[in-house]
């Protein structure tokens, strides 16, 4: 199995069961599902980090992108938080 499709299937089975789970726990919020998946992506994706140099740059702009996702979710918590 190339390492790619390992990568990919990785992170679709952590996915899977991180929404089982949370689902069996009654998480109902989409801040909560958001969050934990692109931190779990962007964990998947350091781990994997020895894909070649083409496959690197294309997970970095997507691990970019969740960041940016991630940062934004955050600081609305933060505002619903403080008002």
């Amino acid at each position: 199995m190339k390492l790619y499709n390992r990568y990919v299937l990785t992170v679709a089975i952590l996915l899977l069961l991180t929404t089982v789970i949370m689902i069996a726990t009654g998480q109902n919020s989409l801040d909560i599902y958001f969050t934990v998946y692109v931190i779990e992506a962007l964990v998947i994706t350091e781990l994997y980090v020895y894909f070649n140099s083409k496959a690197r740059r294309g997970l970095s702009f997507v691990s970019t992108i969740l960041f940016g996702g991630f940062t934004i979710a955050l600081c609305l918590q933060v505002v619903r938080i403080l008002t």
